[in-house]
């Protein structure tokens, strides 16, 4: 073997171990915005979980609609919007996800419709227990 054989060869060496190193410093990234994406998409499911199971009515009522949570060092901002249709007790519910971290940023929205049956039940206050006032029909007089 000639020492321009050994120089060609060690350069073709080098070569192949730093695109080796560079797909593997790819593909840690990726990993990393990818765990942050999953913790994104699964404090959006939280958060739509607790709206679902209070009512989108009575959330909107009383609950916060935005807040930071912290989680493996990585701060995830959220915002929920509902937003109810001119008809019955339905609602458009959107939670936004944002999150900062040293694998870069990203965002993340889950959108349904729910239908908030408890809330249509709810009587406003004084109405409970006001007697019925409509006169009886002809087939109840006697």
């Amino acid at each position: 073997m000639t020492l321009i054989e050994a120089l060609v060869s060690s350069v073709i060496l080098g070569v192949g171990v730093a695109g080796l190193i560079s797909a593997a410093t790819l593909g840690m990234r990726n990993e990393k915005k990818s765990e942050q994406r999953t913790a994104a998409i699964y404090l959006a499911r939280e958060k739509m979980a607790e709206v679902e199971m209070k009512g989108p009515h009575i959330w909107a009522l009383g609950q916060p609609t935005s807040g930071v949570e912290e989680r493996k060092n990585v701060t995830y901002d959220w915002t929920i919007q509902i937003d109810p249709f001119s008809a019955g007790e339905l609602f458009d519910v959107a939670i936004k996800v944002d999150w900062f971290g040293s694998a870069g940023q990203g965002s993340v929205t889950l959108e349904t419709w729910l239908n908030d049956y408890e809330a249509k039940v709810l009587a406003l206050p004084g109405q409970e227990n006001q007697p019925n006032t409509q006169a009886p029909t002809s087939g109840d007089q006697r």
